[in-house]
């Protein structure tokens, strides 16, 4: 039995309001990634979410940086208005209880096309300490 793939990338669009829209896009590039790379996640398994964020010089709050963490969180769950919104579309990630890890890199490298940066989606593993 062949060992099941569990990472794989994606590029995140840039960012352009509305945040419903731009979770959409997240939500549709993720999903072609993974299709392609014929990777899938039962609600047992436990998940590390690395997202590198393509800054260059230009500065970003604290805040927007978080924001647009939920924002990727949130489109992999399917939730496109929201957490609490009824309205969902298929999750790439079934339960976001099961993303024990997320990593979030500052990048200064713009790269052409100026996507807001990558998200690499991979099974978790607890590290030593030590």
């Amino acid at each position: 039995m062949a060992k099941r793939r569990f990472t794989f990338s994606a590029t995140l669009p840039p960012y352009a309001p509305p945040r419903n829209e731009w979770r959409r896009r997240v939500h549709a590039a993720v999903l072609e990634s993974q299709a392609g790379r014929g990777v899938g996640y039962s609600e047992n398994d436990r998940l590390e979410v690395r997202i590198e964020l393509y800054l260059g010089s230009r500065p970003l709050a604290m805040l927007d940086i978080e924001e647009r963490v939920n924002d990727v969180v949130d489109a992999l769950g399917g939730y496109i208005a929201g957490p609490r919104s009824e309205r969902r579309i298929a999750p790439i990630v079934p339960n976001p209880d099961q993303i024990r890890r997320i990593i979030l890199e500052k990048s200064t490298r713009v790269p052409r096309g100026r996507p807001l940066g990558q998200i690499t989606l991979a099974r978790y593993r607890r590290r030593r300490r030590g």
